[in-house]
């Protein structure tokens, strides 16, 4: 066998309490050593005697393929039993069964899905076991990690290291949130998107759809209007069933109060001469914000028939409504309007989800609030009319959340400076192709941070002592004031979408030296083509 043939085991640290750590992200929850590699070859026969697995199984084998150059062979039915090297196994066991149920919403509605899988790996066989076709999905996707990383780019063989991984999530909500409305972006690169939160079992992809900057719904669209791109109900249709194959659920958010210039700008009957306000953040770039007046007859006519609408495109039992910044609003409108916003959600079979200050509105039992305004990483030097401003943002966001507190409703957490992923890059690029992007890439109003401080959180921790109970879901969020294109997307969530992804499925406590697991993904993302960003905090080579 040629030296460019030869299996490898993934590089990488060591080993960690005598066992190699392995490329996999998120860390799985256990992980035992074993003897021997199981060799991946051309042909390797992958059985599955439950005939409905087979769509993730022709993915699965399609992965490989395309990563490695190595073709797989399957057998479903009663064929795929003991016989096939790579066997898939629909049940359970006293492994998995001990593994605590995560924490949190499930994006599905009701009990979360089960998710436990475990691979065992010797010589001869590896075996992917869960309990659901979730938990089979979540095995595959550990199992593609591994292959896909030792791949040495040409059809010979890879070594899979023996061993047995028993794993299961931490919180049953684990998302990213995709801002669309500023920077329009064709539905193959939101796939790509699908694709790697798929690849890092995060399991909702929650759709920022309308902004001031604009209106990418087919619904609220006057006849005839032209100019900003948008998504036809087809393409929507369409991507929420690509996502669903990959066991993502898509959740759709309609910002409204604020936020809806424009909306107002495709139904100018919504001005009221006094749902507009003027201000400048940063210093120096002038803004226009407008809200939506409830005491305005058209408004609601307009909204519940955009509600409805986007309701019936969008299958997820739950629905973001916004009502975050809802600057220049009277706080009675704007309690006035969430509350009755809320009934209509309600009213069309969904729970409402809301940005942290919806919580002004009054909470009932079924609201869900999104957590995000905390201490925002900003320049040191800020002129003081915007630092007391965010003093005073500040002040209110811990009253969100002793409000969500008193009223004992799940949050989501995407804490600014650490899920926020439009924050700019502090470590140098090690590739100096990069510049451009390293220094144009991320909203210039926050303060650069390193890798290693926004990886330096736990979810549990976000809303203060007393409250991990409440956390019921993780989120990131990529805002795209900045961004141009698809490559600036994926410059952005890269390396920091697994960060998150560990933070919200493993284990949060681990040390920062999971970048020497980031280092062999770098691999994964040239197979796909991805555009990300080459810190010099991470070995890549």
């Amino acid at each position: 066998m040629s030296p460019a043939a030869r299996p490898r085991v993934p590089k990488g640290p060591d080993t960690l309490g005598g066992v190699p750590v392995l490329p996999v992200l998120p860390v799985p929850v256990r992980r035992e050593g074993g003897g021997g590699s199981f060799v991946v070859r051309p042909d390797t026969g992958v059985g599955y005697p439950d005939p409905g697995l087979a769509p993730m199984v022709e993915r699965f084998r399609a992965e490989v393929e395309r990563r490695t150059g190595l073709r797989l062979t399957a057998t479903g039915g009663e064929d795929g039993g003991d016989a096939a090297a790579i066997r898939i196994e629909l049940g359970s066991g006293p492994e998995l069964d001990g593994l605590p149920a995560p924490r949190g919403l499930s994006p599905l509605g009701g009990d979360p899905v089960d998710e436990r899988y475990m691979l065992a790996i010797d010589r001869d066989h590896l075996v992917v076991q869960a309990a659901s076709p979730t938990g089979i999905a979540r095995g595959l996707t550990t199992l593609v990690q591994l292959v896909a990383a030792a791949a040495n780019g040409d059809a010979g063989e890879v070594a899979v290291p023996g061993g047995r991984i028993v794993d299961s999530p931490r919180y049953a909500w684990r998302g990213l949130s995709l801002d669309l409305a500023r920077t329009f972006l064709p539905l193959d690169a939101v796939r790509r998107v699908v694709d790697l939160l798929a690849l890092y079992k995060l399991n909702v992809l929650h759709l920022h759809l309308t902004d001031d900057q604009g209106w990418r719904l087919p619904v609220g669209r006057p006849d005839g209007t032209a100019g900003d791109g948008y998504y036809t109900a087809g393409e929507l249709r369409s991507l929420i069933g690509y996502a669903a194959e990959r066991f993502v659920t898509v959740v759709p958010e309609v910002d409204t109060p604020g936020h809806t210039s424009a909306l107002v700008a495709m139904h100018p009957t919504l001005h009221t001469g006094r749902n507009e306000v003027e201000f400048e953040l940063p210093p120096g770039h002038p803004h226009r914000a407008t809200w939506l007046d409830p005491e305005l007859p058209a408004t609601f006519a307009l909204v519940e028939e955009i509600l409805a609408g986007t309701a019936d495109l969008f299958p997820s039992p739950y629905f973001h409504i916004g009502g975050d910044e809802p600057r220049g609003m009277p706080h009675d409108l704007y309690a006035s309007y969430v509350g009755r916003l809320r009934d209509v959600v309600r009213s069309l079979g969904k729970r409402p989800i809301g940005w942290q200050e919806s919580a002004r509105a009054g909470l009932g039992p079924d609201d869900v609030i999104h957590y995000w305004f905390t201490d925002v990483p900003v320049p040191a030097q800020l002129p003081a009319a915007v630092r007391s401003q965010l003093d005073a943002d500040l002040d209110l966001s811990r009253r969100d959340l002793d409000a969500a507190a008193a009223a004992a409703v799940p949050v989501i957490v995407s804490p600014l400076g650490h899920c926020y992923l439009d924050v700019p890059y502090a470590d140098p690029a090690v590739d100096p192709a990069q510049a451009d992007r390293h220094g144009r890439l991320g909203l210039r109003f926050y303060q650069r941070r390193t890798l290693a401080a926004s990886f330096d959180w736990s979810p549990a921790q976000t809303l203060g002592p007393g409250r991990e109970e409440l956390v019921a879901g993780v989120e990131a969020a990529i805002w795209a004031e900045t961004i141009r294109d698809s490559d600036d997307l994926t410059f952005l969530l890269l390396p920091r979408l697994p960060g998150i992804a560990q933070k919200a499925w493993g284990d949060p406590t681990l040390p920062w030296t999971d970048r020497d697991r980031l280092a062999h993904h770098g691999r994964l993302w040239d197979q796909d083509g991805l555009t990300y960003f080459r810190s010099s905090a991470i070995d890549w080579e």
